[in-house]
């Protein structure tokens, strides 16, 4: 108001040609309006410039998100590659024979590529091959290679297709990983408690939950081991009924504060399983969740399988009672031969019997009959997970896929995110 005063107070008499009286000046009034044009020009145009800039970044993200999908799938699909070529050549009897010596299964040749990493392999151009494990800690800790390398490394590598493979923004991470080495836990089929803890994945299940380093969490929450495994089932069965101690499948979930009911279906994904009754407890989840899976065929592929998966094996198919102390120095004995060259000492296992001739004549631990049906050589379903990166923008891909029946991989699972 002070301002408007003083721009509007009059300024003396003016005499107007074109009026007969006298008037005041407010030539003020101009002034004002001029001003409070430009400042309305001045905070329009910066909107305007301020808007271009947030349109251009958002279109720059979603570039470089494009372009992170597009690497993703380049690596999921450059496994799947592999995994072809692996079945393909595994069939020649040549190749077998030289695997085998190399303490592998010929089917299993994606084995020696665990992961591809073009991150990894821009050093390896850069540097002409002689990068050590200190080179690339030294770029890891200097934050990644510099432009001018990123630049001198698209020229690197093969150049079959008309142009270098690493001619592209961005890197990608793709790794493979068989199902097989898991516990399969897709669908029982029981009618009965006892028919169910008789079957290889129920008694694998039971015991990787028995270990002694799991005994004080199971005692501390009251978890029954026999009511996990059968809720797994109840979950998956068509009836109602559940198999530890009767009563309404549907009973355990009501009672929630967001109650729903028992699927009676098989588990579309693995996280499904959080939903079943005491799996959703985290410390059953991280110490038995992380090995279990609902792809393959149901048998443990002997020459991939974890320690731990392992272990629950041969305590599920042992003779008699046995215990960790048993077990634990044969295991340790068949890690250590496991894959190493035959030129080395190491064992190559062909096939389910020779498995468990290793651990009765060599081990000294007796397995019963049904282990061989419950145990492979071979995988033929793979999970493959692909990161693509560029900028900021990061997408992964991971992705099921069977070979058993389709040598080009039928898709089980694909996601996004």
């Amino acid at each position: 108001m002070r301002l408007w005063h003083e721009l509007v107070r009059p300024r003396g008499p003016v005499r107007h040609r074109f009026y007969r009286g006298w008037r005041r000046s407010k030539a003020g009034v101009a002034l004002l309006m001029a001003i409070s044009a430009i400042m309305m020009l001045t905070v329009l145009v910066t909107e305007i410039a301020h808007g271009a800039v947030v349109r251009a970044q958002l279109a720059g993200q979603h570039r470089d998100e494009v372009k992170a999908e597009a690497l993703a799938y380049s690596g999921a699909q450059f496994y799947r590659m592999i995994l072809m070529a692996s079945a393909a050549i595994g069939r020649n009897p040549m190749v077998g024979q030289l695997a085998a010596m190399m303490g592998m299964n010929a089917t299993e040749l994606w084995q020696a590529i665990p992961f591809i990493d073009t991150r990894l392999m821009r050093m390896v151009f850069v540097s002409d091959g002689r990068t050590d494990e200190d080179d690339v800690a030294e770029t890891v800790a200097a934050g990644g290679l510099s432009d001018e390398q990123i630049e001198e490394s698209r020229g690197g590598g093969s150049s079959l297709l008309g142009r270098p493979f690493l001619d592209f923004d961005g890197d990608f991470h793709a790794s493979v990983k068989d199902e097989e080495r898991r516990i399969y836990v897709g669908q029982f089929q029981a009618q009965t408690l006892g028919d169910l803890l008789v079957q290889p994945a129920a008694q694998q299940i039971m015991a990787m939950l028995s270990r002694e380093d799991f005994h004080d969490f199971i005692q501390a929450n009251n978890i029954v081991k026999e009511e996990l495994v059968a809720n797994l089932a109840d979950w998956t069965d068509a009836d109602d009924v559940r198999l530890y101690q009767g009563g309404s499948e549907d009973g355990l979930y009501q009672r929630l504060d967001e109650p729903y009911r028992a699927k009676n279906q098989p588990f579309d994904t693995l996280q499904e399983m959080r939903l079943v009754e005491g799996w959703h407890i985290d410390g059953i989840w991280e110490r038995v969740g992380k090995h279990l899976t609902i792809y393959g065929t149901g048998q443990i592929n002997v020459n991939t399988a974890t320690h731990d998966v392992l272990k629950a094996l041969l305590m599920a198919h042992a003779e008699g009672v046995v215990n960790e102390t048993t077990v634990d120095p044969a295991l340790s004995e068949f890690l250590a031969l496991r894959g190493r060259p035959l030129a080395d000492g190491g064992m190559y296992i062909a096939s389910p019997q020779q498995f468990v001739s290793f651990f009765e004549t060599q081990m000294g631990l007796q397995l019963r009959d049904d282990i061989e049906r419950a145990i492979t050589t071979q995988s033929k379903v793979f999970r493959i997970t692909s990161a693509g990166e560029v900028g900021n923008a990061r997408v992964e891909v991971q992705a099921i896929l069977d070979f058993t029946n389709d040598p080009t991989g039928r898709v089980m699972y694909w996601r996004v995110r």
